[in-house]
């Protein structure tokens, strides 16, 4: 029992610091004569890890005058210089490159006192060399969709100040295909919310038109690697963003190898699986994608004949009875297919077997008409 206890503390604290932001007690007023002058400072000790993101609150209503500032550092790396830090106080959110350092050091950069407090570290990934501890149920570190349900809040605007004008997640090692979010205006007495999405600095999307009544975004990437992804207030509104994922594709560098597939065949989702042959469950196996109501651009996916002796294995792709693509050779080694989806609407997309051999499908993406 105190064995299972303990592996569960590890598995909890592993997850935390792996993919969430770690949030700090200390705190303190530092700077000018009330708080102990221009070398005073807060210095918290940092995991052996990456840092891609800081966040904290801070003020300067103590004392007379409102010139207070602050810097920013990373062990000896300096992340953030020369910080204006309002009277009223506000959500610090600064971007870091993956810099490594023992001490995190918050300090003033001018003679004036500021209150720091609330005091947030993102950390990026471990490296391969360490061990990481994976929940089953997001996919970590495979293709597909991944969910990141606790990540969402509102930001920017007055009413959300304190939550910072960002949302900031660590990504996966693998490249990004798409991002989709629910994002709605109905806070406030303002409804021109917009929001700005990028990973690391490639932007996905630089001024997105927030509803009031709010809908879900599905942003299409181009395989974009990076260490964080990021969503942001595009101006001064409130938006509130929730229901974040992210769709990750195959890592194509060589340093992944291929992920798991299902034995036994059947109907699958757009995770995909292996179909046909006499492991996968014959010509009847089928993956069966429940469609948009729009017209199909095009559909993409991963495809390989790894499996069995033969390497004989064809697809057909249709969508509901109209094929749009036949008798497809997949190589023993795998591709990545896209079929034209000849701007049909249907109901489903079906990816099945045109001949009586095994064939794993994967990282299946359907584009729309726009």
């Amino acid at each position: 029992m105190r064995l299972g206890l303990t592996l569960c503390l590890l598995f909890a604290a592993t997850i935390a610091s792996a993919e969430s932001w770690r949030t700090y007690p200390d705190s303190g007023c530092i700077g000018g004569s009330t708080c102990g002058g221009r070398h005073t400072r807060l210095k918290i000790s940092l995991e052996p890890r990456p840092v891609v993101g800081i966040r904290f609150f801070a003020r300067d209503n103590i004392g007379e005058r409102a010139s207070g500032r602050l810097r920013v550092k990373v062990g000896d790396t300096i992340v953030k210089d020369d910080i204006d830090i309002r009277r009223e106080g506000g959500v610090i959110t600064i971007d870091v490159d993956a810099v490594r350092g023992n001490t995190l050091t918050i300090e003033p950069s001018a003679d004036d006192e500021v209150q720091v407090e609330r005091i947030e570290v993102l950390y990026g990934s471990a490296p391969r060399s360490e061990p990481r501890l994976r929940r089953p149920e997001t996919r970590s570190g495979r293709a597909g969709w991944r969910q990141y349900p606790d990540e969402g809040r509102c930001i920017g605007g007055r009413e959300c100040r304190q939550n910072g004008s960002r949302i900031t997640i660590v990504l996966d090692d693998l490249p990004v295909r798409g991002i989709r979010f629910h994002a709605r205006d109905d806070i406030g007495t303002r409804a021109d919310g917009r929001l700005k999405v990028r990973i690391d600095e490639t932007v996905i999307e630089s001024y997105i038109d927030i509803e009031r009544r709010g809908k879900t975004h599905e942003l299409d990437v181009d395989d974009v690697y990076g260490s964080k992804l990021v969503i942001e207030t595009a101006n001064d509104d409130e938006v509130d963003v929730s229901d974040i994922e992210v769709l990750y594709g195959r890592d194509e560098r060589g340093g992944h190898s291929r992920g798991s597939w299902k034995r036994g065949g059947g109907v699958f989702d757009e995770q995909g699986g292996c179909i046909g042959g006499d492991e996968c469950g014959g010509t009847r196996a089928q993956i069966r994608i429940r469609l948009k109501d729009r017209p199909v651009q095009s559909v993409t996916f991963y495809a390989h004949d790894d499996v069995g002796t033969r390497a004989a294995g064809q697809l057909r792709v249709r969508i509901d009875d109209e094929i749009i693509e036949d008798y497809l050779d997949i190589r023993r080694e795998g591709k990545s297919h896209t079929i034209n989806g000849k701007k049909l609407t249907g109901r489903y997309l079906i990816i099945e077997p045109a001949a009586d051999d095994e064939v794993v499908v994967e990282d299946i993406r359907v584009r729309y008409e726009q």
